[in-house]
């Protein structure tokens, strides 16, 4: 059964993402292992036409081995903050404060509100909210 946004759970939506931002925080560090990965085999190729071929293969400690290795402890790393957070999540219960949003609401509004020309405002805490206005 689809819910609708009014019956999302808020506990779920605030987990959701956060293990969104997590999983693209881990993400980027592998994308970050990349670049140094790429960097540490043209260092070894500038390093292969000064020397030996043999010292290049002696002194290479970012080898495929390693950046397996890395880019495991990343995700390993990545998805334990998402099961952490899971089982801390379960012991909480989250509820909005309804003077609070109704008063981002209000500030909101009073931005917009200098700039229009005309500014109908329609809805309430418990459904949805139309603004229609002539912004000048």
């Amino acid at each position: 059964m689809k819910r609708k946004f009014g019956d999302l759970n808020l506990k779920e939506y605030v987990l959701f993402h956060l293990q969104r931002n997590i999983i693209n925080l881990y993400k980027r560090y592998i994308i970050i292992t990349e670049d140094l990965r790429k960097d540490h085999k043209t260092m070894l190729s500038k390093m292969e036409k000064e020397t030996s071929k043999k010292f290049v293969e002696n002194v290479d400690y970012f080898n495929d081995d390693k950046y397996t290795h890395i880019r495991k402890r990343i995700l390993d790393s990545g998805n334990e903050m998402c099961r952490d957070l899971e089982r801390h999540f379960e012991l909480l219960d989250l509820e909005l404060d309804p003077d609070k949003i109704d008063n981002l609401r209000k500030f909101k509004l009073s931005e917009v509100l200098p700039h229009t020309k005309q500014l109908k405002v329609e809805g309430g805490l418990g459904g949805k909210h139309k603004i229609k206005g002539k912004l000048i």
